[in-house]
Formats: structure tokens, sequence, C-alpha cells
């Protein structure tokens, strides 16, 4: 981690034992004789030259095991605790610069961290301090010649200090708990520090004052060479035979994962308002396993796995259910009740390595032991089901529904303090509050592919989307609510034929107070509510209404896709004899008294237009006929509206190619951009003209229209839904593309030019040209921050692109014959 991105705690802790490591350097020093002598210089030598060896362990990259400790525990007792210091820091210092020497080289020295280098020179401080102490107390209590006892001690003194200090600047910076980190590697780090206190003591068998003070017995130690190469090459071939088996493991686990993904997808994919849940729950409930302790790699594979695999049994569960953007009636959560158990029996012949099945069927359990489908009660539960539960409501409350808009984290964190003890685990919420923008954080980076199923682009607009039947066929229901009274022939005759007419001098106002009056004659309710769509502000607005009880409803306001008559209206499908309750959940005042609705779509060729609500006070349902004619009523009032004032209502779209315009494009470019800021994603301009500017002279505007056209039904084809595609100028267009790099850019420009100057458009019977364009690329904010800046930067390499590929096509045309 760099010093910049550590947290103030992390950086008070580091510069904390920084300072008192120079206090006791000097006391180490003062205190210690000055045996600097020719063989301490030899084994100081040694210590940094084999630190150029050292291995870290597969499992745990933070531990190093390395030969140079053997050397500092031989010269404190040798030559005292001064000397060992020293040692000690040759050792730390080798081994710093071989870790960033392995991954990339000496050239990537430039990249050693200075302040954890400083760090750790100082924990040798603090270790060689504690280990001299030790060494001295135990001496004096049992003598020099019981080794055993001493050297255990120091060893476990020096374990002690070392893993002590690291482990809690570790456990700062990764947000840990400090048990959790010291636990990782345990046992290893005390094989590491015992066998080089055993190793140490051998070789001071050897270095009695008789022993090296003749100089020709210090290259016994010279013996030892061979028997560490061996065991470093051993060890070597080990860890890369491990390594190998370990990345295989994770290769088949992402694969298994992967494969579990875009299963429960399919179920995920079914529900368009919680499209992306598993993923987001599958990120909080791994994040929160962490938080509590859990921290094998078997366990959170297993809380992966059951997160995915958690909705699994949505299957089963119809699909206007999960879609259902109301209450559910009791029969219908029966229904949806069942997919824990249903998702359990559909996994349980498969032999997971991890527990899987009890979090599937269990993550709708309560902690009162209200929930299903087996009851069960406190600790009953398993831990990641209790893990899952919270995380998976956690997600409901913060994502857009259409009965309400997401919770903000004041609201959540006061919700879970009164569910605790009842609906959750109370320990559990409480460690869920202590850590959630660790979880908020988390979710934010959760990248959700909207296009699961890879068919986006075999989809065009004008694909219909057609009210699902349920009980009835269409051509009997409607025949039905058409044969009514001859009042009510008469009133559905009158809004035929006001469709129809030629009303281009009408506002949208005129069309609504008209139907509006017709509306009343057809269906009998206290309040009706005309929602237009501002598609700018992705809101509807109550542009009419009527009714004894309507007041309330005048210019109320709500976002398309949520609610029911944002929903209905973005759906392009009717609800039924619902409680309106949503749609009035964030009025200011008093709310209507309104018990049950209808709700119809007035939306044609594609546009969403609104929709027309119908309320009553009372709780009896509107008839099947009275929704019919709702219906009915709701698609004139959508052709009328298209017609009236048509200047206006094209403003933004060009006529030709049904394109949006360089207007559109102008509106939009802001918000795209500031979303490319806050994100911190690029966004491709592609300035595209065609090049045969002289196809309208030659072959007639017609013609030359027609390919217009298209090029452009071609360019939509290739586009994805967030790209934006308008017509700028008469043979020009301009495409925004965000997230995608200048590679990739240039992979469009190549594909499109490639695929155009091959195309075959017919401009007379038996006779076909190609289209071919010219294109110039910008990078927003590489080339600049405004769009007239990134538009000049991409015509201009437009132009160059067209120069250049004259040029080749004159070229070509100039090539002799025998070339």
């Amino acid at each position: 981690m760099k010093w910049r991105d550590a947290s103030l705690a992390t950086k008070f802790y580091l510069g904390g034992v920084c300072v008192i490591a120079i206090p006791i350097a000097i006391f180490v020093f003062s205190s210690s004789p000055k045996r600097y002598e020719p063989l301490w210089e030899f084994l100081t030598f040694a210590s940094f030259a084999v630190a150029f060896l050292n291995l870290s362990l597969p499992q745990i990259p933070s531990i190093i095991i390395s030969m140079g400790d053997v050397f500092t525990f031989l010269v404190l007792i040798q030559f005292g605790p001064g000397p060992a210091l020293v040692t000690y820091w040759a050792n730390v210092i080798g081994t710093s610069v071989a870790r960033y020497a392995k991954k990339g080289g000496y050239r990537s020295l430039k990249g050693l961290s200075i302040h954890r280098l400083l760090f750790n020179l100082s924990c040798c401080s603090i270790s060689i301090a504690a280990m001299n102490t030790v060494l001295n107390t135990v001496t004096a209590r049992f003598g020099d010649k019981a080794i055993v006892p001493v050297y255990s001690a120091v060893a476990l003194a020096w374990f002690l200090a070392n893993t002590g200090t690291l482990s809690a600047a570790v456990s700062l910076a990764s947000g840990k708990p400090f048990l959790s980190v010291w636990r990782e590697g345990l046992s290893l780090y005390l094989l590491n520090f015992f066998c080089s206190a055993a190793a140490a003591g051998l070789l001071s068998l050897f270095f009695k004052d008789s022993f090296y003070k003749d100089s020709k017995n210090i290259w016994v130690v010279l013996l030892l060479v061979p028997i560490v190469v061996a065991v470093y090459q051993l060890y070597s071939f080990y860890v890369q035979k491990f390594q190998a088996t370990q990345k295989h493991i994770a290769d088949l686990n992402k694969l298994y994962l992967q494969t579990v993904e875009t299963l429960a997808s399919a179920v995920d994919a079914k529900d368009r308002y919680t499209h992306g849940h598993i993923r987001r729950v599958q990120v909080f409930a791994t994040e929160l396993a962490q938080c509590v302790g859990i921290t094998g790699e078997d366990e959170l594979m297993g809380m992966r796995a059951g997160a995915l695999l958690h909705d699994i049994g949505k299957i089963a569960v119809p699909e206007y259910i999960l879609n259902k953007p109301a209450a559910l009636t009791e029969s219908e959560f029966d229904k949806m009740k069942l997919h824990p158990g249903v998702g359990a029996n559909m996994l349980k012949n498969i032999e997971f390595p991890f527990p899987v099945l009890p979090m599937v069927r269990s993550h709708h359990e309560r902690w009162d032991g209200n929930g299903y489908p087996d009851r069960l009660k406190g600790e009953e539960i398993p831990i990641g089901a209790r893990i899952l539960s919270l995380v998976d409501c956690y997600d409901a409350l913060t994502t857009n529904r259409p009965y309400r808009s997401p919770m903000k984290r004041d609201e959540v964190i006061a919700f879970f303090q009164r569910e605790a003890g009842k609906s959750y685990d109370p320990d559990l919420v409480v460690t869920f509050i202590e850590n959630l923008p660790r979880l908020e954080k988390a979710g934010q980076e959760v990248v959700i592919d909207n296009d699961i199923w890879g068919i986006r682009e075999d989809i065009g607009k004008d694909t219909p989307i057609l009210r699902p039947l349920e009980k009835v066929q269409p051509i009997q229901t409607y025949r039905k609510a058409l044969g009514g009274d001859e009042q009510s022939q008469r009133d559905l005759y009158a809004v035929f034929e006001f469709a129809r007419a030629d009303i281009q001098f009408l506002e949208v106002k005129d069309v609504l107070s008209f139907i509006g009056s017709k509306l009343s004659e057809l269906i009998q309710f206290d309040a009706a509510a005309f929602y237009i769509a501002d598609l700018q502000n992705g809101v509807l607005v109550a542009q009419h209404v009527v009714g004894i009880a309507s007041g309330p409803l005048q210019k109320l306001t709500m976002p398309l896709e949520q609610k029911l008559s944002g929903w209905v209206a973005a759906n392009n499908s009717s609800l039924f004899n619902l409680d309106p309750f949503p749609d009035f959940i964030n009025m200011t005042g008093d709310k209507p008294p309104f018990k049950i609705s209808i709700i119809a779509p007035m939306n044609r060729g594609g546009v969403v237009c609104g929709a027309i609500s119908v309320y009553r006070n009372a709780n009896n349902k509107f008839s099947d006929d009275e929704c019919r004619r709702l219906e009915l009523v709701a698609s004139q009032t959508a052709l009328a509206i298209s017609k009236c004032n048509v200047k206006e209502e094209r403003g933004l779209v060009d006529k030709q190619t049904c394109l949006p315009n360089g207007y559109q494009l102008y509106l939009m470019f802001d918000q795209v951009a500031t979303d490319a800021e806050r994100y911190e994603y690029s966004i491709a301009l592609l300035a595209i003209r065609m090049d045969d500017s002289k196809m309208r002279r030659r072959w007639g505007h017609a013609v030359g229209d027609e390919a217009v056209r298209t090029v452009a039904d071609y360019l939509k084809k290739e586009l994805r839904e967030t790209d934006l595609l308008v017509r700028y100028a008469s043979d020009e267009f301009i495409i925004l593309v965000p997230r995608v790099d200048v590679e990739r850019a240039e992979g469009l420009k190549s594909r499109f030019q490639d695929d155009l100057d091959h195309f075959k458009f017919q401009v007379r019977p038996g006779f076909y040209v190609s289209l071919p364009v010219s294109i110039g690329i910008s990078m927003f904010s590489t080339d600049g921050s405004n769009l007239e800046s990134l538009i000049s930067t991409a015509e201009w390499r437009m132009r160059e692109d067209a120069e250049l590929r004259a040029a080749v096509r004159r070229g070509v045309r100039n090539l002799p014959s025998g070339s």
C-alpha cells in the first residue's frame, strides 16, 4: 500500500513505531560491547547475501523464509545486541531489495516503499531489544550451559515481538481483525524462528573462543553451503509445483463460479427490477463474512456460490409475480415463498464442496423463528444463511423498486437496528453497521451486464411489446367491451373519430380535455389523471385530471419505471385493480384516499407518451369491460397526441432517418460527460461522412436519401443501446461510444468501413454500388472536454481519412495493368 493511500490510523501507527524505535536502537548500541570482529563481518555479509535466496510461502505471501535469521540469532549470542542489530538490518535490506528485483528487475527498485522499509528496520530494533532482554534474564536464571531453555525463550521473544508489530500494521491497513491476521501462518512462523534458533545453537558450538580465534576454522561454515543450496532448490521445486497446482485449482474454481453465475443469472434476468441483484448480494455477503471472521477460502467460496444460487428457485415462480410492481396478494406471496425449498431441491443432487444447500434453503428464515420454509430460530439458522438474509434485504432497500425509492444510509441503519433480534442476528447487525462503508464501496464496484442473453442487436426498436395474455383472448375481450349500451358506443366512436381527425392545430391540453370528458361517461371513478411523459427528465407529470376527488393529483410527478403509473408507461403494460398507494408515497401533505385503480399506457410507435390512471375511493373493483375500455381510450389518446403540434414533437428527431438530431446530441452530452468524469471512463466520438458526394446528382435525391437511411440502419444495428447515434448533417453522422478506449474505437472504424466498402446498395434494378464512408475519432477527455472541441477534432481527422482513402483509390486505379 502506498503512503498516500494508507488510513490515518495506519500512518499514525507506522510513524509511532519508527519514533519509538530510535531510542531503543540507541540503547541497544550503548549497552553492547563493541565486538565487530572479522567473524562478525563475515556473518553479516552472509546474512545480506542469503537474503537474496529468500522464499515466500505460496499460501501466505507476506511470510518470508530467509536463512538470514540464523545469522542474526548467532551474532546476538556471540557478539551482543549491537552487532546483531546491524546484521539484522543487513538481512532486512537485502530481503527488500531482492523482493523488488525478483518482480521486475533492478529497475523496479525505484518503486521501493521507503515507509515500509523504515518500519521493518524499526521492528528489527524492537525485536533485538526484546531478545536481548530475555537472553540476559533467562541466562541469569539458568546459566550459560542451559542452551535449550535459553535459546527457546529468546526465539519465543523474537516471534512475539516480530509478529505482533507486523500483524498490527497489516490489520490496520487491511481492516481485518488483529487476531485473524496474527493467526495466518502461525505454525510456520513458530517453525521458522525455532529452527533458526536451533541452527544458531549448533553453529555456536563451533564458535567457542578456542575455535574461531584460528581464522582457518572460519571456513568450516562453508561446509553448510551445499546443504543450504540443496534445501533451497528442493523448496523452490515444491513452491513451483504448489503454485502450478493452485493455479489449476483457481482456474477450475473460476470456471465453476462462472458456470453457476450464468445459470443463476437466467433467473436474475427475469426480474427487471432486481436485475444484478445476485452479483451485488454475492459481493456484500463475501465482505460481511470476512468482517465476522470467516476467512477460509473454502468457506468464502461456499458463500460466493450460495449467494449466486440463493434465488435459483425463482425459476418456478411465474414471471408476472416477479415483475409485479405492487404488493403481492396472499396467494401470490405463497407462490413466492416456495422458491427457497424449490432451489434446495434443484441443487440437492449436486455434490458441492461447500455448504451451499443450507444457505439456499434458509436465507428467508428469521431470527425470531417467524421465517420460512422451516421456521428455524436463532443460531439454528446457518451462519451463511443469516449473512445472506441480511445482505439480501440490504440490497432490496438500497435499489430502485417501482413502489419506492432507495433508502438513504441513515434510514437503512435505523431499519436494521429495529429488526435486530427480530428478523436478523443482532451481533451480525452490529458488525454490518460498523462495516457499512466497506460494503457500500464494494457494491459500487459491481459491474452489471445488461445484455445477459447476448441478443440485444437482434431485437429492433420495432419489436412490439404485447400485454401478456393470462386467461383471455383479446378479440373476445375487446369485442365484449365495445358491445356496451348505445351511449358507451357513441362515446367510444367520438373518441375514435377525434383521434383520426386533422388536429395539428390543437395542443396536448385540448386533446386531454376532450378525452377526459368522454372517459367519465365510459367508466365510473372518483378521479382520473392523464400522465404525460417528460422523456428529457425521465418523469411523468399529471397534465390533466378529472373527477370529484382529483384535486391532489394536479401536476403530480413521478419517475418513469417507478411507482405504478411510471411502470405502466415504461413497460407498455396495463395494471388492473391494484391499491394505488405507490403512486402517492412521496406526496407532501395528505395522501389521496383512493383504494383501487386501473392504469393503461398511452404509447404509440415505440414512443412513450404516458399513462391514464383511474382511481376509486371505495374498494369495489373495476369490471373487466371498464378495464378494456380504458385501454382503448388510452391507445386513441396516444394517437391524437402524436398528431397535434407535429412540428414541436419533431424538434429533436431527424424526420428522414428517425435518428436523434444534433440538438439531442448537445442536450445529452453534458450528462454523459459528467457521468464519465464521475466514474472515470472514456468516451469515443466518431464523425462519419459518406464519401460519394455525387450520388444525388448522379442517381437523384430519392436514391441519395435512401442511401443515407441505409447507412443509418446499418449503424443502428452495429451499436449498443448505450451508444448514441445522431444524424448531424446531410451526409454526416456522429456517434458517442462510452466505455471504449482508442484501440476499440479504431476497431469499430475498421469494421464500419470494411462492411460499407463491400455493401451492395441497389440504385437501379440489377445495378449496385458500395457506400464508403470516412471516419474520424476523438476521445473525451484526451482530445477535449467539451463537445465543440471533440467534434472539431473528429471532423479534422475525418477529412484526413477521406483524403487518404481517396489517394489510395487513385493509386489503385493508376496501377499498370501488368502489376
